[in-house]
């Protein structure tokens, strides 16, 4: 064996075997290294196995949110919805129910506004949320659901502070009556009573209905005692008002010293002590002021009786320019008083035999019986009102 081995080592010296092992030795070691790169390049990917007890994050988190996009909503889709149900939309939405006034414990006031009574009456369109027992004169904030918008001039001084000197020359009635038909004859003007002292403040009132009183009460509700006596004064509210129900309608008033009612343009009403203007009652009556009243106190039987005003076709929904002028002359008391009546209408009377007649009032508010005042129906129909622009003070 070992004498085979010698003579084949032999052998391959001759052919030059050191040189031919060495290249074969290279090869072998680069096809090795290209053998292992090629396979571990080309190994094909494993797929995916969800039949694990595990919960793999990656797929349902895909699934997930997928399914979130197809179901929120387009942005512009839920802009057009925010716009028709926000507050400054032109929808508009019905009246709301009436209020509850009592529960099982007695009864209460909604919203801090105080107040009692069965609701606004027949075809008064407004439900029945009550309104603050209104002063004597107005608020000295406008209310919601409309106002009139009253002002105060003395006609004794000029807006200067002078003294008018037509005081001493007629007299305070005198000068009352004179200046409110020249109001009147201006087209009910608020410019023909610049020149007067005007209160810098302005009241607004949801009804006239004065029972008699001190003149004074006028300058004090409207801040200026001090700087207006109670004589010679002239109080004008105006506003926008549409009736309860469309129909025939008349004003029907009375006023110590003055009170006239004009109303879509047209006089409807001069009802004062003190005529001050040509109005005569279209009422089939011989006399202006021969309404249905029990004569037997002074109200009632100045002048005759309370006033009727001239028939009035007004229509529900639209509204309607009103003027209301009240003035005192010499001062002492003062009383304003203004009333309504529907063509048609059959009104209850009291014991004395005296009509009860709604107020002429645009709010759902209280109303005092007074013996000093005209017997009323105590929750009559009411009148709409459009709310008054914002007054700016002198």
């Amino acid at each position: 064996m070992s004498n085979f081995k010698t003579t084949f080592m032999r052998y391959l010296k001759r052919a030059g075997a050191g040189s031919m092992m060495i290249s074969i030795i290279v090869h072998v070691f680069i096809l090795g290294g290209a053998t292992i790169w090629v396979v571990s390049s080309v190994q094909p990917a494993r797929k995916a196995n969800f039949q694990g007890g595990g919960n793999p994050s990656g797929p349902a988190d895909t699934m997930r949110s997928v399914k979130m996009s197809n179901t929120q909503p387009k942005l512009d889709t839920l802009n057009k919805r925010l716009v028709v149900e926000s507050a400054a939309s032109s929808v508009t939405l019905p009246d709301l129910p009436p209020m509850s006034t009592g529960g099982p414990g007695g009864p209460s006031s909604a919203g801090g506004l105080g107040g009692s009574g069965s609701g606004a009456g027949a075809g008064a369109g407004l439900g029945n949320l009550k309104s603050p027992i209104m002063p004597l004169f107005g608020f000295k904030e406008a209310q919601t659901g409309g106002t009139l918008v009253g002002r105060l001039y003395d006609l004794k001084q000029f807006r200067t502070g002078k003294p008018n000197p037509d005081v001493e020359k007629v007299g305070p009635g005198v000068l009352a009556a004179k200046e409110v038909t020249s109001f009147i004859k201006s087209g009910w003007s608020s410019s023909s009573l610049y020149k007067f002292y005007q209160a810098p403040t302005a009241l607004y009132a949801t009804q006239i209905f004065v029972p008699v009183m001190s003149a004074n009460e006028a300058p004090k509700a409207y801040g200026v005692e001090k700087e207006v006596q109670p004589k010679a004064w002239l109080a004008h509210y105006r506003g926008k008002v549409s009736p309860p129900v469309t129909g025939a309608y008349r004003f029907v008033g009375v006023g110590d010293d003055i009170i006239a009612v004009r109303i879509d343009g047209k006089l409807a009403l001069d009802a004062g002590g003190k005529a001050v203007s040509d109005f005569k009652t279209d009422r089939p009556k011989s006399a202006n002021y021969s309404y249905d009243f029990v004569a037997k106190g002074w109200i009632t039987s100045n002048r005759g009786g309370v006033v009727v005003g001239n028939r009035l076709e007004l229509r529900a929904g639209l509204y309607y320019d009103i003027d209301i002028v009240l003035a005192e002359g010499p001062g002492g008391l003062f009383s304003a008083m203004l009333l309504f009546e529907q063509e048609g209408v059959t009104y209850e009377k009291d014991s004395l035999g005296n009509p009860l007649l709604p107020i002429f009032r645009i709010a759902d508010s209280k109303t005092a019986s007074s013996r000093s005042a005209l017997p009323f129906m105590p929750d009559g129909p009411i009148w709409r009102a459009i709310a008054p622009p914002q007054t700016t003070n002198r």
